[in-house]
């Protein structure tokens, strides 16, 4: 699951070809081969087995782009294949795996200087930065326009040419500042809630960031000041009034007295990598489909000396949620034939913006509109046998009332909604829910906060998210959850999805 920064070392880019032809990778034949039990203890050595492979120093953390990547997908393509799925990219030249072009860049050198009638504005140092996608972009005195949490609102002609100054400290940042750019500012600066922020931010851009090679020309500005530079800017007064301004009803934007010049420089590269498409077929594929998905990628390496430890592994994040995936490819191939068909979607470089997701999106083998349902699966091993579960993206889709029924009929409780809709856009369901694809993340793991918390505080995104101490019993009652997920939504006489009508609603 991502939150936000990523590191960036270097990557040895891999073909497609490579990745299905290393034959001498270390891998291991599917647990249970007599065949899947649904007895909880089976099911978690069952996935205990995976997560043992898939999230050993072997794999090396998993990285896109990397041999991690090349020994992840081959043991995943060798252990579907075998479960009985078949490739889903309806690619004869490559059925398994789908090709995603990633741009990445690392920030080099950058410089800001504002502006008050022609002066320029002297700012503590260290409290502002900028950076930019490309290998050199240039701003010159640019007028700013203060936006608060604003960006739905806002139209490209109020922003084209300006510089976009928000706040930080909101749950849509992220989106906020993507939406700004896109619909034409010339940069997004966003204010901190802290000074002390800035040097955090500050190290995981210096990590490196990406997106899709074809999203756009590479020349995007971005940048942070701290609360204490945007008081120097309009005065500390006046700043506060903005600030708390802009959560009243029929705020509008605001353009402040003050321009901007930026020139920031990155060091561009690329990444090729892979989505992983399975597919059991149905019966009646005319139907439409049941979609599956996790994301296979983690950070690679992301330590260093002195440290002992160097990889991250991600056991949790998400080697859990991969290994629920290929046993539920085992049970669902091995139980009988389903109506509509069910894809299997093992995602890239979620961890780095939910790029994977997106790339499916844009590109997937069926239409979206055929979709009926689809269940992310991310993060699961945190809670014991008996924990409640929550729907990531509940009131969202026409899924909740069957879910709720079949979450009843396990004899399970639903936990703490609140806190899983805080998780609902760092998770790549939400690029599907975006497209219109009625996604959820029916799960455990984000159930209780006091479960969660002990997790994200001492191992997530860590080198100790490894094996050792896992909790897989919650995971084995969520994996027999979405077998019945799975079988409900694939039988049109269980499931018929409401029908669209002309006008889109």
């Amino acid at each position: 699951m991502t939150i936000g920064g990523v590191w960036f070392r270097g990557r040895v880019l891999l073909a497609a070809g490579a990745v299905l032809a290393l034959a001498a990778c270390a891998t291991m034949p599917p647990p249970g081969a007599s065949g899947p039990s649904n007895k909880l203890s089976d099911i978690e050595a069952d996935l205990a087995a995976h997560i043992g492979v898939l999230a050993s120093d072997d794999f090396e953390g998993r990285a896109p782009g990397t041999a991690g990547e090349t020994k992840t997908l081959k043991y995943l393509v060798d252990t579907w294949q075998a479960a009985g799925l078949e490739g889903g990219t309806n690619n004869p030249a490559n059925p398994w795996l789908a090709r995603v072009e990633v741009a990445g860049s690392v920030p080099a050198e950058s410089s800001v200087q504002f502006y008050r009638g022609g002066r320029a504005i002297a700012l503590p140092d260290g409290s502002v930065v900028a950076y930019s996608s490309g290998r050199r972009v240039l701003l010159d005195k640019a007028p700013l326009l203060f936006v608060g949490k604003q960006y739905r609102e806002l139209d490209r002609a109020e922003l084209t040419g300006r510089v976009a100054v928000m706040l930080q400290d909101h749950p849509d940042h992220s989106e906020q500042r993507e939406a700004l750019l896109d619909r034409g500012a010339s940069a997004v600066l966003a204010i901190l809630p802290r000074d002390g922020d800035l040097s955090g931010i500050a190290a995981q851009r210096h990590a490196g960031s990406y997106r899709l090679a074809d999203d756009s020309d590479g020349s995007l500005l971005d940048g942070y000041l701290t609360p204490t530079a945007a008081g120097a800017l309009v005065g500390k007064d006046r700043f506060e009034r903005l600030r708390d301004g802009s959560d009243i009803p029929g705020f509008k934007p605001v353009p402040l007295p003050v321009s901007v010049s930026i020139e920031a420089t990155a060091t561009p590269s690329e990444v090729a990598t892979h989505n992983l498409i399975g597919r059991l077929p149905g019966t009646r594929p005319e139907l439409g489909a049941v979609l599956l998905a996790a994301h296979w990628d983690h950070f690679g390496t992301c330590a260093a000396a002195p440290m002992e430890d160097l990889i991250c592994n991600g056991a949790v994040d998400n080697a859990s949620g991969v290994a629920v995936l290929t046993e539920l490819a085992r049970r669902l191939a091995a139980g009988p034939p389903l109506e509509r068909d069910v894809y299997f979607l093992a995602t890239t470089a979620e961890e780095w913006g939910l790029l994977g997701a997106r790339a499916f999106a844009d590109d997937p083998p069926i239409p979206l509109e055929t979709i009926v349902a689809a269940f992310n699966i991310d993060s699961i091993a945190i809670a014991p046998r008996g924990a409640p579960v929550v729907v990531v993206g509940a009131g969202l889709t026409p899924l909740d009332g069957p879910i709720r029924q079949i979450i009843a009929g396990q004899g399970r409780k639903l936990g703490d909604g609140a806190l899983a809709a805080n998780f609902l856009r760092r998770q790549d369901g939400w690029v599907l829910l975006q497209r219109d694809v009625p996604t959820v993340m029916v799960s455990s793991a984000f159930a209780d906060r006091a479960r969660l918390e002990p997790y994200t505080a001492d191992r997530y995104h860590l080198p100790s998210d490894q094996i050792e101490g896992i909790e897989l019993g919650g995971a084995a009652q969520d994996l027999l959850l979405h077998l019945d997920l799975v079988r409900f939504f694939a039988d049109s006489d269980s499931y018929a999805p409401p029908v669209k009508l002309p006008d889109g609603n």
